[in-house]
């Protein structure tokens, strides 16, 4: 019994063992299938989504990262040249030299200078040596005219006739904008030809702590320039061979103030 046992029993067992590898075979062949079509279907569609924007991450950057917006540059400064005293104001004399008429001869030059500079729109508070103005109305007219800068153009006076030279008179509160405009002025016509540089001086004639009216009531920075002595013979002499060359560097000083962004400067932090 147990001999021919063993003999039914092995082609049964074969049988069975080939069926079951068949099974595997064909499952392994399903599962690998399966895998592949898997496999590339994943890689279609991150080829798919690498070739397409990444919209989300956009949205969400540009909603993270505003987009920096520049400030608007203008076209277009309004300067203001005031030519110092006119009418019966004749402001410092010598003899018959009147510093009314000196004022607007090199305010005018300045002026014209300025209506050929790109950017520039110049005003000018008087064209005439019979004009009256009063310092409030200076102040007023370059207000009203919204000007981004004014300049107040005068010749110096002492009993000592000795005394020469250029000063340039800014604010007792003065900004970095007043200074650069101050020391950019002394130095641009020092480079013009003149005997003395008296420096950058804040407030008032003997007074720190008040202001020329003309500063004072203007709204924009502002300086008055003291353009020699008429009490002074050298200086006179240097003016009248330089008057010209004077104005071209007060102008050239205004545009490196618009090119350099100090104009600029005081409009954004109003």
């Amino acid at each position: 019994m147990s001999g021919s046992s063993s003999n039914n029993s092995r082609p049964v067992a074969r049988r069975v063992h080939k069926g079951r590898v068949g099974g595997c075979l064909a499952v392994f062949v399903i599962i690998f299938i399966l895998m592949v079509t898997l496999i590339n279907g994943c890689t279609k569609k991150h080829q798919k989504n690498k070739n397409k924007p990444d919209t989300e991450s956009t949205s969400v950057s540009s909603q993270t990262e505003p987009e920096k917006q520049k400030a608007p540059e203008k076209t277009e400064y309004i300067i203001c040249i005031d030519p110092g005293h006119g009418g019966d104001d004749i402001g410092s004399s010598n003899g018959d030299r009147l510093e009314k008429v000196d004022n607007l001869r090199y305010a005018t030059e300045v002026y014209e200078q300025l209506q050929n500079r790109e950017h520039v729109k110049a005003i000018i508070t008087r064209t005439s040596n019979d004009t009256d103005m009063d310092n409030r109305e200076r102040a007023e007219f370059a207000n009203n005219a919204g000007a981004d800068l004014y300049l107040a153009l005068h010749r110096n006076q002492l009993e000592d006739h000795t005394a020469n030279g250029v000063e340039i008179w800014i604010q007792d509160e003065a900004n970095v904008v007043d200074e650069v405009l101050g020391y950019k002025l002394l130095n641009a016509l020092e480079s013009a030809g003149i005997q003395n540089k008296r420096g950058v001086r804040s407030g008032y004639t003997n007074d720190s702590q008040n202001n020329f009216q003309i500063i004072e009531y203007t709204n924009m920075p502002a300086c008055i320039v003291e353009l020699g002595f008429i009490s002074n013979d050298e200086d006179n002499r240097l003016f009248d061979a330089h008057y010209k060359d004077y104005a071209a560097a007060i102008a050239d000083v205004v545009m490196q103030m618009i090119e350099e962004g100090y104009l600029n400067q005081v409009a954004a932090n109003e």
